[in-house]
């Protein structure tokens, strides 16, 4: 029998400087698809704060000739957050969202499918029907416990996030050599 340890994960490989940059320019520049199912979570969470979602499915009850998909019932989202101090926040928002609301059928977990530690990614995954307007319903109202604006924060990614991350991707030279110094 195999042990768990034995198991060989294929991890995409990335540039080490800029792949958030990347990423948060490819999300802020393509235009976005969604199951109509997740319409107001998706939207509640490219409102907060340092948090960019990636990708997402609704759950469908024909999963053949879709990418990722899940069954009927499930969704997730995939995400990224900035790691500063509002992206935190955020993304405990986000954890405690889904602790409130059902804590057996919803997970936010670490979903790094990279080879690389500066790429941190998340997903939040809902199971056994558990309704996705609920979570974005418990997100607004734990804002306005905590105090997390959502006033202009999309506008801000869209203006101005964006077109800092294109300089930082013009800017950065590339380095793809696992440990070399940072500088």
């Amino acid at each position: 029998m195999a042990h768990p340890h034995d198991r060989i994960q294929e991890n995409e490989r990335v540039s080490r400087d800029r792949n958030r940059e990347e990423l948060i320019y490819a999300v802020l520049s393509l235009p976005v698809e969604f199951d109509q199912r997740l319409k107001r979570l998706v939207g509640i969470l490219n409102d907060l704060p340092d948090i960019y979602t990636c990708s997402s499915c609704g759950g469908h009850p024909d999963l053949e000739n879709r990418e990722n998909p899940v069954p009927e019932g499930y969704f997730y989202i995939q995400l990224i957050i900035e790691p500063t101090e509002d992206g935190f926040l955020s993304l405990g928002i986000i954890d405690l969202a889904a602790r409130t609301v059902d804590p057996d059928k919803l997970v936010v977990k670490v979903l790094n499918t990279t080879d690389s530690p500066r790429l941190v990614m998340f997903h939040i995954l809902g199971r056994d029907g558990v309704d996705p307007d609920a979570v974005a319903k418990e997100i607004r109202s734990l804002c306005r416990t905590w105090g997390v604006s959502l006033h202009g924060v999309r506008e801000y990614k869209k203006n101005v996030r964006r077109r800092l991350a294109a300089e930082r991707i013009r800017q950065s030279p590339l380095r793809d050599e696992p440990g070399r110094p940072q500088s």
